[in-house]
């Protein structure tokens, strides 16, 4: 009984320290993979585009299973950021002005408002209702070209002859699709040119507060209550092209015929895809799929989409755009066509992301991973890089590590570990088992004692 009970004890220590036992740092060797990151000078941060090999080998989909060690094989904070190409620089083109002269008209609204016929030279006349009791100092039309940048026009800058004694007026800014139904666009923003000794004061732009409205064509510029007889001599428009896309990082898929209509087309691990691109194989080809997909193998096949792909000289292939969906597989088949010999082309694209990593320590510096049991420990990129003032942290600020040699670290083996939370509870489970069975094998070992005990009094 002393034994049983010493075994007990000790099985109950064991159970002990292996459930609570603390957890040994993380080493390169706990992932599949990793690629050597080389950086020149002393920077405290470096950024470094994810390779391919990342999104096609890690063990998860939202990137958790990245880390970032030093050559003393330390590990290094981080942050993942979406690589944004810099945005261009402001567009100007010069616009033409065309002075208009107002005439006043006799008659007046409801309200006693007044209105004004305005005349360019060539006999263009647009009518100007309720100009109140203001001073119309000046007003020009400026014709918009064609295209959408027109519509993104952000600023117009105004140039006029130097005044000696100083100049200031106010402005309306009005756009229109035909010269008769006039939207306001900029209400009395102030236009200034001002000299104090040897220095001067000018404002000659005028900023849009959003898009011209839809369809803009025209814009009329009416000057009020100006100090001073003053004309424009020019003016220029200035737009911000919009803010480019994402980078992304294509990731082919391999097709296998499934049927002479169908086809599926898989990736090698899962993806959280945010485009999907589809391209026949063969020339001057159009042909309308059906597309289904799946986020794993066992699960069913959800539809997807209903459209057409074609492969034209003069057209893009289609994309279809995602929002970062789970996709293991797709299912694409055609209607009322075969796919013959060759398969659709099919693209998965990912936002292509950017490592910025603390350069402590010695390098080279290594990326890996491909870890099952791993849990995120990504910073977000102003907790790693710390705000200075107003300033907000820029990647097109930081110096490139530059990609080394690739590293087989923990191999194919560690995608599929387990974390060491679900290895403590499977540890648990088996031995509060073994507890449970050491104690009946006890009570039985125990029972038979006892029966051994009586039969041999018995026979006494």
């Amino acid at each position: 009984m002393k034994r049983l009970y010493a075994g007990f004890i000790g099985a109950t220590a064991l159970f002990s320290a292996l459930c609570y036992g603390q957890t040994a740092p993380e080493t390169p060797q706990d992932y599949a993979r990793g690629i050597e990151m080389k950086t020149e000078g002393r920077a405290p941060w470096y950024q470094f585009p994810l390779p391919e090999a990342v999104y096609q080998q890690g063990a998860w989909t939202d990137l958790r299973d990245i880390r970032v060690f030093n050559q003393q094989g330390t590990s290094l904070p981080f942050a993942l950021q979406a690589t944004v190409p810099p945005a261009p620089a402001p567009q100007t083109v010069p616009l033409t002005l065309y002075k208009l002269e107002p005439q006043p008209l006799q008659q007046k609204d409801e309200e006693g408002d007044r209105a004004v016929l305005l005349k360019t030279p060539s006999g263009v006349e647009i009518r100007l209702d309720s100009q109140r009791d203001e001073t119309l100092s000046g007003t020009w039309l400026i014709p918009l070209g064609e295209g959408e940048a027109y519509r993104s026009l952000s600023q117009l800058r105004f140039s006029w002859p130097r005044q000696s004694q100083g100049w200031q007026a106010r402005v309306d800014i009005f756009s229109s699709e035909g010269l008769r139904h006039w939207q306001p666009e900029v209400i009395d923003a102030p236009l200034m040119d001002l000299a104090s000794g040897d220095n001067r004061l000018l404002l000659d732009k005028l900023d849009f507060d959003s898009r011209l409205a839809f369809g803009a064509k025209y814009l009329l510029v009416i000057m009020k209550n100006a100090s001073a007889p003053l004309s424009f001599t020019s003016v220029t428009g200035q737009w911000q092209a919009e803010h480019p896309e994402p980078q992304r990082v294509p990731l082919p898929a391999q097709g296998v015929k499934e049927a002479d209509d169908t086809a599926v087309y898989r990736w090698a691990r899962p993806q959280a895809l945010d485009a999907l691109t589809l391209r026949p194989a063969q020339d001057n080809a159009v042909m309308p799929v059906e597309i289904d997909y799946r986020s794993d193998e066992k699960a069913a096949w959800r539809p997807l989409a209903r459209t057409v792909i074609y492969r034209l000289a003069d057209r893009p292939a289609l994309s279809l755009p995602l929002q970062g969906e789970v996709i293991e597989a797709i299912r694409v088949k055609a209607i009322n066509q075969r796919w013959g010999d060759n398969l659709a082309e099919v693209t998965g694209e990912r936002d292509q992301q950017t490592l910025v990593f603390n350069a402590k320590g010695n390098g080279p510096f290594l990326l890996a991973w491909g870890n099952g049991a791993a849990s995120s420990q990504t910073l977000a990129l102003e907790t790693l890089i710390p705000q200075q003032g107003d300033k907000e942290t820029r990647l097109d600020t930081l110096p490139y590590a530059q990609a080394g040699n690739l590293v087989e670290l923990g191999g194919e083996a560690r995608l599929t570990a387990k974390d060491p939370a679900a290895q403590r509870g499977q540890l648990q489970t088996w031995l509060i088992w073994g507890v449970l069975v050491a104690g009946a094998a006890g009570l039985l070992l125990l029972a038979w004692r006892l029966w051994r005990e009586i039969n041999a009094g018995k026979a006494g």
